[in-house]
């Protein structure tokens, strides 16, 4: 069954914009109202504070779903992009995977409400392969990576880290992986909780 999940916040890079730099003038990719076309990736605003949900179709084992945050929504991999996905692997526009800059850093024992600002150190884009098993390392899956995994279950758990992520626009985030699977059990449906640092 396929599913698609349109884009559903308006002057979305506007108000990120806004949020991360105090100019909107700085973010140089079109914002939604732009016509982007509906896909895979769904952003909406958390009114409560502010604070953005995203959820991620990567359902595909075969299919790249690439991500910008500054419009929120899915992109083509030839526009500007931060996070690509592919059932549980997360790919950075930066290192062996692209050209963006895109970085992350891991910040474990931390809430998210209690992350205010970016850590100096310890960011990671993806690698060349160093495994041998003919795939890049990913930046969310180098040291312990983003997910603890049940070999009783074959289930996948995200681990509580909120990680720094600079995005190909220049904009800092902070980002935690909520969930991996719908209300019905599916993976590759990734539920990502973010905001501006």
């Amino acid at each position: 069954m396929s599913r698609t999940i349109a884009v559903l916040v308006p002057s979305f890079s506007l108000a990120l914009a806004h949020l991360a730099t105090g100019c909107a003038d700085d973010i140089a990719h079109a914002s939604p109202d732009a016509g982007l076309p509906a896909g895979k990736v769904a952003t909406t605003r958390n009114a409560a504070d502010g604070t953005y949900t995203t959820v991620v179709d990567s359902t595909s084992m075969t299919d790249w779903i690439y991500a910008d945050f500054e419009t929120g929504g899915e992109v083509l991999a030839t526009a500007p992009w931060d996070l690509r996905f592919q059932r549980f692997h997360i790919s950075t526009n930066g290192g062996a995977s692209g050209g963006g800059g895109v970085e992350v850093a891991a910040i474990a024992g931390a809430s998210f409400a209690a992350v205010t600002a970016a850590p100096t150190s310890g960011f990671l884009a993806d690698a060349a392969d160093g495994n041998g098993d003919g795939m890049p390392d990913y930046a969310f899956e180098q040291g312990d990576g983003w997910y603890d995994y049940d070999p009783a279950t074959h289930l996948l758990s995200p681990k509580p880290i909120v990680w720094a992520v600079k995005t190909d626009g220049g904009a800092m985030l902070k980002l935690e992986i909520v969930k991996y699977y719908d209300a019905a059990g599916t993976s590759g449906w990734f539920q990502l909780h973010w905001g501006p640092l």
